[in-house]
């Protein structure tokens, strides 16, 4: 087993509140030490992604995922920011929508690239038998950006820019000859809140024989919205594009598989663990075993977990580690057990600064999350205070456990092999 990650990864600033906040990786990172990556022998962690990685996911494979102009757009964009700017709309489209939620900084394009670069990386690892399997501890989230803005009519991109699993399934199955490992099959499987409409997008779009796409995700074609009265949950739900008469962000494109390549798993407005371990074992494995793939991808989203911000969950960290163990029971049924994960969502994590702009002495909600060395000097965390109190719980369980036992899964199936 081994856990990648890239310090240029924080270069991707987001806005004061958001949910997708630089220091969801140093937690990452924590959890993946607590489940004994970099510790324990035949445990990897990997901080570094190199640059060969970066020049053939730049050069090679996102043009493949993503439009040329999507790509020049987004670039440009990036590159003509202030250098200190934060928080900036990054994908909104020529009338000025669908922005709000997808936002960055000078360094989030290097920061998606980052992101596609690991996952190639991982790839490689797992296909040429060095590792079983590999997590990417790695942000901006990738599964909602598709070969274009407004991947399957989503009102926005959801945090993402650049899609790492969907990029790793192309060049695993590029041919060698092309520069890619040459695998005739990949299933990825995304197990984020959210329905992957990007990944859906860039892989389905129409039958393609190499891919199975399966998602298991909050929605369902009798859902129409939220109605829920919290009007502050509410409030939280909308920056995701949440709270609509087109059902649960990113929309209706979820609610059923346009074909025999597509397996959307649609769970209703929240998503249990019963609900999802029966749709694992009744409807994904046996579509999984009967495609028979090379290599299966997991979209590891985390925020289906019930102290979840997003509130769209009831899932423990336990239970991302059950759902991890059956798709590594998957893997060894159909390709030897290779495996590799990328992470999509997942956003309860406390907050790790104190705030400058007030003094609460001795205030016990005011708990902040030690992460130790994992947290680099230079990172800030500014966290309204509604939203720090919403977190709070986080420090019971949260997003930090979900990868813990999402590794320590992967751990205990490679000490299976």
């Amino acid at each position: 087993t081994a856990v990648v990650t890239d310090s240029r990864c924080h270069g991707h600033v987001t806005a004061n509140g958001a949910f997708e906040r630089p220091v969801r990786i140093p937690a990452a990172i924590q959890g993946a030490r607590l489940a004994g990556a970099g510790l324990k022998p035949n445990m990897l962690l990997i901080t570094k992604v190199e640059d060969s990685y970066m020049s053939l996911a730049e050069d090679d494979i996102i043009p493949k995922a993503h439009k040329v102009s999507y790509i020049k757009r987004l670039k440009s964009k990036i590159a003509a920011l202030p250098v200190d700017a934060k928080g900036v709309p990054l994908t909104d489209d020529s009338e000025g929508e669908g922005g709000d939620d997808t936002m960055g900084s000078r360094g989030s394009y290097t920061a998606a690239t980052v992101g596609v670069a690991a996952a190639l990386k991982a790839t490689d690892m797992v296909v040429g038998g060095q590792c079983t399997n590999v997590f990417c501890a790695t942000r901006p989230p990738g599964h909602h950006a598709g070969r274009e803005l407004h991947p399957m009519k989503a009102i926005s991109n959801g945090f993402c820019l650049l899609n790492a699993a969907a990029c790793a399934a192309i060049y695993a199955t590029t041919p060698q000859s092309e520069g890619g490992l040459g695998l005739k099959r990949v299933c990825v499987i995304d197990f984020d809140v959210h329905h992957g409409n990007g990944t859906q997008d860039i892989l389905c779009s129409t039958y393609d024989p190499r891919y199975l796409y399966v998602s298991l995700h909050a929605g369902g074609a009798h859902i129409n919205g939220f109605d829920d009265e919290d009007s502050e949950e509410e409030e939280f739900r909308k920056r995701l594009g949440g709270s609509t008469t087109e059902g649960i962000y990113p929309g209706r494109c979820g609610d059923s598989s346009p074909h025999d390549g597509v397996l959307n798993i649609p769970l209703g407005k929240k998503i249990t663990a019963s609900d999802v371990g029966t749709a694992l074992i009744s409807q994904v494995s046996p579509r999984v075993e009967e495609f028979s793939p090379d290599l299966i991808i997991l979209s590891a989203g985390f925020d289906a977990h019930k102290n979840d911000p997003l509130g769209m969950g009831a899932l423990s960290a336990l239970d991302f580690g059950n759902v991890t163990e059956v798709a590594c029971q998957m893997a060894f049924r159909s390709c030897s057990g290779r495996i590799l994960s990328v992470l999509e969502g997942g956003y309860g994590v406390p907050c790790c600064r104190p705030r400058d702009d007030i003094f609460l002495p001795g205030n016990p909600d005011d708990q902040l999350l030690e992460l130790g060395e994992d947290l680099p000097d230079g990172m800030d965390d500014p966290v309204p205070l509604t939203f720090r109190q919403k977190l709070s719980k986080c420090h019971a369980e949260g997003f930090l456990h979900c990868v813990k036992e999402h590794v320590t899964a992967f751990a205990k199936c490679s000490n299976r092999k």
